[in-house]
């Protein structure tokens, strides 16, 4: 089977950047897919007019091409570690990611190992490191793009169970000049008990590097509890490196929060950014907040059933999400002003027996209204809207585990602003920003960042 070519196709034309307006198109011609019968000559000329191919439109081409190679790549790429164990090397090197792989058992992956091994040496020798007693010692003698491939594909469990030791100087040397380096160094610092791993950074030479790496190097000392003079001059070398205001801000925080100096208060003071890192001085000096025109409300006559509460929410998020975009589609299709993910809307129509069609989710109150499905689903679980909003944007899976690895422990030493920066999310820090000025705008009432972050740790709501 020609596998390889037709996954070739899957990836050269997927994630390519694009405008909204094509992206917007994508989806048009996606739906138009969706809605046709099966044929070949009909497919392809709709496919010739989609400049991005994700996941989503290839599965949907997948079904209506009639070529039952393309169809079985799909049938690959979406079957369950466990499914995989039972197929054949194609479909396994097409469909078994190192996540799914940590799902199955010794013997599974022996079983797997031995059906590839002559195919896709690369692939099962990973798969061996991950199911030998003592993976470390086997990633840190690999190659480069072993050591990237497991570090950067495996799971915060895996990496905690099995790689939180301190990497050697040869293995640093293989790494540090990589592109993927930068990736690699944001997900070892975002596991707070990753300590021993982390502690390979704490003295790193950042001299070579960009902002971001310097930063990153800071927060790792600030995560190790080490307040010193090591760790201010990683974060004076973000702030030189810095390009944008808001870097320049970000880096100028930190440095407040260590040092509590006039030099970086005055920075922060004079920015004409608003961000959460000057929005947090101007309420620590009780100056008057100034947001511009771009803090509008959405004026639909449906919302007024909401409470002041939701439509703060609404309006928070849709401005964060979309910047009140009704027409916005991402490239993974998620849609309109408050991005609701298609794979999730189409698992509440199930769910719920919604006769909606998909390009109706574009519609405002469509859209919102799987918004409020999708967000009270997660109240159940959720208290608090920092965390239902990383929920929404992710998944359950991924805030339990965050939550579980210690992040957002309110005993803790700088927190909750450790927190944010390990979770590596800008837009939720757009978020908190606009919930505090939506807040003043809907309900007329001043929050300061202290109380948005009261009960931040609390599991469930009742609102």
């Amino acid at each position: 089977m020609r596998f390889k070519s037709v996954l070739c196709f899957l990836l050269i034309n997927s994630y390519v950047y694009s405008s909204e307006n094509i992206l917007k198109s994508d989806f048009d011609n996606y739906v138009k897919l969706s809605n046709s019968e099966k044929s070949y000559e009909n497919t392809i000329n709709i496919l010739e007019h989609i400049s991005n191919v994700n996941k989503i439109i290839f599965d949907e081409y997948a079904k209506k091409i009639d070529f039952d190679e393309t169809l079985a790549v799909s049938q690959c790429l979406n079957a369950t570690a466990k499914e995989l164990v039972d197929s054949y090397s194609d479909c396994i090197a097409v469909g078994l990611t190192l996540k799914k792989a940590l799902k199955l058992n010794a013997l599974e992956l022996n079983s797997i190992i031995q059906k590839i091994e002559g195919t896709y040496p690369l692939l099962a020798k990973e798969l061996k490191i991950i199911n030998s007693p003592i993976p470390f010692t086997k990633v840190v003698s690999s190659s480069k793009d072993i050591i990237y491939d497991v570090y950067l594909n495996t799971s915060d469990n895996f990496l905690y169970d099995k790689l939180n030791y301190k990497l050697p100087f040869n293995t640093i040397e293989k790494i540090k000049d990589d592109k993927k380096f930068e990736k690699f160094l944001s997900i070892v610092i975002s596991n707070p008990k990753l300590n021993f791993l982390q502690s390979t950074f704490l003295e790193f030479n950042d001299t070579n590097y960009n902002y971001e790496v310097s930063f990153l190097l800071g927060l790792n000392r600030v995560l190790n509890k080490k307040y010193d003079l090591k760790t201010n001059i990683y974060f004076e070398n973000a702030l030189l490196k810095a390009i944008s205001q808001k870097d320049k801000d970000k880096a100028n925080f930190w440095l407040y929060l260590l040092n509590k100096d006039d030099k970086s208060l005055n920075a922060l003071k004079e920015s004409n950014d608003l961000n959460i890192y000057t929005l947090y001085i101007k309420q620590q000096l009780k100056e008057k907040i100034i947001f511009g025109a771009d803090f509008k409300v959405l004026d639909y006559d449906f919302l007024k059933k909401y409470s002041n509460y939701k439509n703060i929410l609404i309006n928070s998020f849709a401005k964060t999400l979309s910047s009140f975009n009704e027409n916005k589609v991402s490239p993974e299709f998620n849609l309109g002003l408050m991005q609701v993910s298609l794979k999730k809307a189409e698992k509440l129509m199930l769910l719920y027996n919604l006769t909606t069609k998909k390009e109706e989710l574009l519609d405002p109150k469509i859209n919102i209204d799987y918004f409020t499905y999708i967000l009270d689903d997660l109240k159940i679980d959720y208290f608090h809207p920092l965390i239902c909003f990383y929920g929404y944007i992710n998944n359950r899976k991924y805030v339990n585990d965050k939550l579980k690895f210690g992040l957002f422990h309110a005993n803790k030493l700088y927190e909750p602003y450790l927190s944010l920066e390990l979770m590596d999310n800008e837009k939720a820090k757009d978020f908190i920003v606009n919930y505090i000025v939506y807040t003043k705008i809907i309900d007329k009432k001043k929050l300061s960042l202290e109380d948005f972050f009261k009960n931040l740790s609390l599991p469930s709501v009742s609102q």
